[in-house]
Protein backbone atom coordinates (compact mmCIF):
# COMPACT_ATOMS: atom_id res chain seq x y z
CA UNK A 1 0.00 0.00 0.00
CA UNK A 2 2.86 2.30 0.86
CA UNK A 3 4.53 1.57 -2.45
CA UNK A 4 1.35 2.42 -4.32
CA UNK A 5 1.08 5.76 -2.59
CA UNK A 6 4.68 6.57 -3.49
CA UNK A 7 4.01 5.69 -7.10
CA UNK A 8 0.97 7.99 -7.21
CA UNK A 9 2.95 10.80 -5.60
CA UNK A 10 5.74 10.37 -8.13
CA UNK A 11 3.24 10.59 -10.98
CA UNK A 12 1.74 13.80 -9.55
CA UNK A 13 5.17 15.39 -9.15
CA UNK A 14 6.19 14.46 -12.68
CA UNK A 15 2.92 15.84 -14.05
CA UNK A 16 3.46 19.10 -12.20
CA UNK A 17 7.01 19.34 -13.50
CA UNK A 18 5.86 18.63 -17.00
CA UNK A 19 3.16 21.34 -16.84
CA UNK A 20 5.61 24.10 -16.00
CA UNK A 21 6.90 25.79 -19.16
CA UNK A 22 10.64 26.26 -19.30
CA UNK A 23 11.77 29.86 -19.87
CA UNK A 24 12.77 30.76 -23.41
CA UNK A 25 16.50 31.21 -23.98
CA UNK A 26 17.69 34.82 -23.81
CA UNK A 27 18.99 34.71 -27.38
CA UNK A 28 15.56 33.70 -28.65
CA UNK A 29 13.83 36.45 -26.68
CA UNK A 30 16.28 38.98 -28.09
CA UNK A 31 15.95 37.80 -31.68
CA UNK A 32 12.14 37.71 -31.43
CA UNK A 33 12.10 41.22 -29.98
CA UNK A 34 14.55 42.49 -32.58
CA UNK A 35 12.49 41.00 -35.39
CA UNK A 36 9.35 42.58 -33.96
CA UNK A 37 11.10 45.97 -33.92
CA UNK A 38 12.01 45.57 -37.58
CA UNK A 39 8.40 44.65 -38.36
CA UNK A 40 7.15 47.65 -36.34
CA UNK A 41 5.25 45.30 -34.05
CA UNK A 42 6.04 47.54 -31.11
CA UNK A 43 3.93 45.82 -28.47
CA UNK A 44 5.41 42.41 -29.31
CA UNK A 45 8.89 43.87 -29.13
CA UNK A 46 8.20 45.41 -25.73
CA UNK A 47 6.80 42.12 -24.44
CA UNK A 48 9.88 40.16 -25.49
CA UNK A 49 12.41 42.73 -24.29
CA UNK A 50 10.66 42.86 -20.94
CA UNK A 51 10.61 39.06 -20.76
CA UNK A 52 14.37 39.03 -21.33
CA UNK A 53 14.87 41.62 -18.59
CA UNK A 54 12.62 39.74 -16.18
CA UNK A 55 14.18 36.33 -16.73
CA UNK A 56 17.80 37.34 -17.42
CA UNK A 57 18.43 40.65 -15.60
CA UNK A 58 22.22 40.20 -15.82
CA UNK A 59 22.31 39.24 -19.48
CA UNK A 60 24.96 41.17 -21.49
CA UNK A 61 22.16 42.58 -23.65
CA UNK A 62 20.00 43.72 -20.71
CA UNK A 63 21.06 47.37 -20.94
CA UNK A 64 20.36 47.42 -24.68
CA UNK A 65 16.99 45.81 -24.01
CA UNK A 66 16.05 48.61 -21.60
CA UNK A 67 16.89 51.16 -24.26
CA UNK A 68 14.93 49.23 -26.88
CA UNK A 69 11.86 49.18 -24.62
CA UNK A 70 11.93 52.98 -24.40
CA UNK A 71 12.40 53.29 -28.17
CA UNK A 72 9.51 50.92 -28.83
CA UNK A 73 7.23 52.96 -26.57
CA UNK A 74 8.23 56.10 -28.48
CA UNK A 75 7.68 54.47 -31.87
CA UNK A 76 4.27 53.25 -30.70
CA UNK A 77 3.42 56.87 -29.77
CA UNK A 78 3.00 55.83 -26.15
CA UNK A 79 4.83 58.95 -25.05
CA UNK A 80 4.20 58.92 -21.28
CA UNK A 81 5.58 55.37 -21.10
CA UNK A 82 8.52 56.38 -23.30
CA UNK A 83 9.34 59.34 -21.04
CA UNK A 84 9.22 57.11 -17.97
CA UNK A 85 11.39 54.44 -19.65
CA UNK A 86 13.99 56.96 -20.82
CA UNK A 87 14.07 58.47 -17.34
CA UNK A 88 14.50 55.04 -15.74
CA UNK A 89 17.38 54.29 -18.08
CA UNK A 90 19.14 57.55 -17.12
CA UNK A 91 18.80 56.80 -13.41
CA UNK A 92 19.93 53.18 -13.71
CA UNK A 93 22.87 53.85 -16.04
CA UNK A 94 24.33 57.26 -15.08
CA UNK A 95 27.62 56.56 -16.88
CA UNK A 96 26.17 55.11 -20.09
CA UNK A 97 27.55 56.32 -23.40
CA UNK A 98 23.92 56.59 -24.58
CA UNK A 99 22.88 59.38 -22.18
CA UNK A 100 23.04 62.18 -24.76
CA UNK A 101 20.83 60.18 -27.10
CA UNK A 102 18.46 59.21 -24.26
CA UNK A 103 17.99 62.79 -23.07
CA UNK A 104 17.42 63.95 -26.64
CA UNK A 105 14.79 61.28 -27.22
CA UNK A 106 13.12 62.12 -23.94
CA UNK A 107 12.85 65.69 -25.18
CA UNK A 108 11.36 64.45 -28.44
CA UNK A 109 8.80 62.45 -26.46
CA UNK A 110 7.71 65.60 -24.63
CA UNK A 111 7.66 67.54 -27.89
CA UNK A 112 5.50 64.89 -29.56
CA UNK A 113 2.85 65.41 -26.89
CA UNK A 114 2.61 69.15 -27.55
CA UNK A 115 0.14 70.71 -29.93
CA UNK A 116 0.40 74.34 -31.00
CA UNK A 117 -3.22 74.82 -29.93
CA UNK A 118 -2.47 73.74 -26.36
CA UNK A 119 -3.10 76.30 -23.67
CA UNK A 120 -0.95 74.33 -21.28
CA UNK A 121 2.67 74.78 -22.34
CA UNK A 122 4.15 72.28 -19.86
CA UNK A 123 5.00 69.62 -22.46
CA UNK A 124 7.01 71.98 -24.63
CA UNK A 125 8.68 73.52 -21.57
CA UNK A 126 9.77 70.05 -20.47
CA UNK A 127 11.03 69.37 -24.00
CA UNK A 128 13.03 72.60 -23.95
CA UNK A 129 14.56 71.65 -20.59
CA UNK A 130 15.62 68.25 -21.96
CA UNK A 131 17.18 69.75 -25.09
CA UNK A 132 18.96 72.38 -23.01
CA UNK A 133 20.42 69.61 -20.84
CA UNK A 134 21.81 67.90 -23.94
CA UNK A 135 23.40 71.12 -25.20
CA UNK A 136 24.98 71.94 -21.84
CA UNK A 137 26.04 68.46 -20.70
CA UNK A 138 27.17 66.93 -23.99
CA UNK A 139 28.69 69.75 -26.04
CA UNK A 140 30.40 68.80 -29.27
CA UNK A 141 28.29 65.69 -29.79
CA UNK A 142 25.95 65.19 -32.76
CA UNK A 143 23.07 64.99 -30.27
CA UNK A 144 23.95 68.43 -28.90
CA UNK A 145 23.81 69.89 -32.40
CA UNK A 146 20.39 68.36 -32.95
CA UNK A 147 19.20 69.48 -29.54
CA UNK A 148 20.28 73.07 -30.20
CA UNK A 149 17.99 73.21 -33.24
CA UNK A 150 15.11 71.67 -31.30
CA UNK A 151 15.68 74.05 -28.39
CA UNK A 152 15.39 77.00 -30.74
CA UNK A 153 12.11 75.61 -32.08
CA UNK A 154 10.77 75.21 -28.55
CA UNK A 155 11.85 78.69 -27.53
CA UNK A 156 10.23 80.21 -30.58
CA UNK A 157 6.98 78.39 -29.79
CA UNK A 158 7.05 79.48 -26.15
CA UNK A 159 7.96 83.03 -27.09
CA UNK A 160 5.18 83.15 -29.66
CA UNK A 161 2.68 82.01 -27.06
CA UNK A 162 3.83 84.70 -24.62
CA UNK A 163 3.94 87.38 -27.31
CA UNK A 164 0.37 86.58 -28.39
CA UNK A 165 -0.85 87.23 -24.86
CA UNK A 166 1.19 90.44 -24.62
CA UNK A 167 -0.31 91.65 -27.90
CA UNK A 168 -3.79 90.78 -26.66
CA UNK A 169 -3.37 92.88 -23.53
CA UNK A 170 -1.76 95.68 -25.54
CA UNK A 171 -4.77 95.85 -27.87
CA UNK A 172 -7.10 96.00 -24.88
CA UNK A 173 -5.17 98.90 -23.39
CA UNK A 174 -4.07 96.83 -20.39
CA UNK A 175 -0.56 98.22 -20.51
CA UNK A 176 0.63 96.97 -17.16
CA UNK A 177 -0.31 93.37 -17.99
CA UNK A 178 1.20 93.71 -21.46
CA UNK A 179 4.46 95.09 -20.10
CA UNK A 180 4.71 92.22 -17.63
CA UNK A 181 4.59 89.80 -20.56
CA UNK A 182 7.12 91.85 -22.48
CA UNK A 183 9.50 91.71 -19.54
CA UNK A 184 9.21 87.90 -19.44
CA UNK A 185 10.00 87.74 -23.15
CA UNK A 186 13.05 89.97 -22.76
CA UNK A 187 14.41 87.88 -19.90
CA UNK A 188 13.60 84.41 -21.22
CA UNK A 189 13.55 84.72 -25.03
CA UNK A 190 15.39 87.93 -26.00
CA UNK A 191 16.49 86.67 -29.42
CA UNK A 192 13.25 85.00 -30.53
CA UNK A 193 11.53 86.25 -33.67
CA UNK A 194 8.31 86.66 -31.68
CA UNK A 195 10.13 89.00 -29.29
CA UNK A 196 11.27 91.13 -32.21
CA UNK A 197 7.70 91.43 -33.45
CA UNK A 198 6.27 92.38 -30.08
CA UNK A 199 9.04 94.96 -29.52
CA UNK A 200 7.93 96.63 -32.76
CA UNK A 201 4.34 96.71 -31.50
CA UNK A 202 5.41 98.20 -28.16
CA UNK A 203 7.52 100.83 -29.89
CA UNK A 204 4.46 101.90 -31.88
CA UNK A 205 2.27 101.87 -28.78
CA UNK A 206 4.75 103.98 -26.80
CA UNK A 207 5.03 106.46 -29.66
CA UNK A 208 1.23 106.75 -29.81
CA UNK A 209 1.22 107.42 -26.05
CA UNK A 210 3.89 110.13 -26.46
CA UNK A 211 6.45 108.19 -24.43
CA UNK A 212 9.64 108.70 -26.47
CA UNK A 213 12.03 107.18 -23.89
CA UNK A 214 10.18 103.87 -23.84
CA UNK A 215 9.69 103.92 -27.62
CA UNK A 216 13.41 104.50 -28.25
CA UNK A 217 14.42 101.78 -25.79
CA UNK A 218 12.11 99.31 -27.51
CA UNK A 219 13.51 100.25 -30.93
CA UNK A 220 17.11 100.14 -29.67
CA UNK A 221 16.60 96.68 -28.17
CA UNK A 222 15.02 95.49 -31.39
CA UNK A 223 17.90 96.88 -33.48
CA UNK A 224 20.61 95.49 -31.17
CA UNK A 225 19.16 92.01 -30.67
CA UNK A 226 17.91 91.49 -34.25
CA UNK A 227 20.35 93.45 -36.43
CA UNK A 228 19.96 91.23 -39.50
CA UNK A 229 16.16 91.04 -39.51
CA UNK A 230 14.02 93.49 -41.50
CA UNK A 231 12.43 94.71 -38.27
CA UNK A 232 15.84 95.29 -36.69
CA UNK A 233 17.18 97.22 -39.67
CA UNK A 234 14.00 99.28 -39.82
CA UNK A 235 14.30 100.07 -36.10
CA UNK A 236 17.93 101.17 -36.51
CA UNK A 237 17.03 103.42 -39.42
CA UNK A 238 14.20 104.96 -37.40
CA UNK A 239 16.46 105.57 -34.41
CA UNK A 240 19.28 107.16 -36.36
CA UNK A 241 21.51 108.94 -33.84
CA UNK A 242 18.94 108.68 -31.05
CA UNK A 243 20.05 105.26 -29.82
CA UNK A 244 19.74 105.60 -26.01
CA UNK A 245 22.18 102.76 -25.36
CA UNK A 246 25.04 104.23 -27.43
CA UNK A 247 26.14 100.90 -28.89
CA UNK A 248 25.64 98.87 -25.71
CA UNK A 249 22.95 96.27 -25.22
CA UNK A 250 19.86 98.30 -24.30
CA UNK A 251 17.91 95.29 -23.06
CA UNK A 252 18.87 95.75 -19.36
CA UNK A 253 17.85 99.40 -19.60
CA UNK A 254 14.47 98.46 -21.03
CA UNK A 255 13.91 95.81 -18.35
CA UNK A 256 14.80 98.33 -15.62
CA UNK A 257 12.44 100.86 -17.18
CA UNK A 258 9.62 98.31 -17.25
CA UNK A 259 10.23 97.57 -13.57
CA UNK A 260 9.98 101.28 -12.76
CA UNK A 261 6.79 101.69 -14.79
CA UNK A 262 4.97 99.04 -12.75
CA UNK A 263 4.30 101.58 -9.99
CA UNK A 264 2.74 104.20 -12.26
CA UNK A 265 -0.98 104.59 -11.68
CA UNK A 266 -1.78 105.21 -15.34
CA UNK A 267 -0.59 101.69 -16.11
CA UNK A 268 -2.71 100.00 -13.50
CA UNK A 269 -5.68 99.38 -15.73
CA UNK A 270 -6.66 95.76 -15.18
CA UNK A 271 -8.34 93.89 -18.02
CA UNK A 272 -11.97 92.93 -17.63
CA UNK A 273 -12.52 89.40 -16.29
CA UNK A 274 -12.21 87.55 -19.58
CA UNK A 275 -9.66 84.97 -20.62
CA UNK A 276 -6.69 85.96 -22.72
CA UNK A 277 -7.57 82.87 -24.75
CA UNK A 278 -10.52 83.63 -26.97
CA UNK A 279 -12.75 80.94 -28.41
CA UNK A 280 -12.71 82.80 -31.68
CA UNK A 281 -10.09 81.71 -34.25
CA UNK A 282 -7.22 84.10 -34.58
CA UNK A 283 -7.28 85.39 -30.99
CA UNK A 284 -5.03 86.33 -29.39
CA UNK A 285 -2.44 87.46 -31.88
CA UNK A 286 -3.95 85.72 -34.85
CA UNK A 287 -3.72 82.19 -33.40
CA UNK A 288 -6.52 79.77 -32.73
CA UNK A 289 -6.50 78.74 -29.06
Amino acid sequence: MGAARLAVLAIVICAACGGKKAPAPSDRLWSDADRAMQDEAWDVAIQNYKALLGQYPFDPKAEDAELKVAEAYYNAKRYPEAIAAFGDFERMHPTSDNLAQIEYRRGMSYLAQHRSSDRDQQSIKSAADAFKNVVERYPGTPWAARAALRLRECNEELAGHEADIAAFYLRRGSLRAAEARLRSLLVDYPNADATAQILRQFANAYAARDEPEEANLALATLAYRHPESPLGREAQAQLGALDPASGQDPLPLLVSRLDALRTEARREKVPQPVSAYSDRPGMPGGRAY
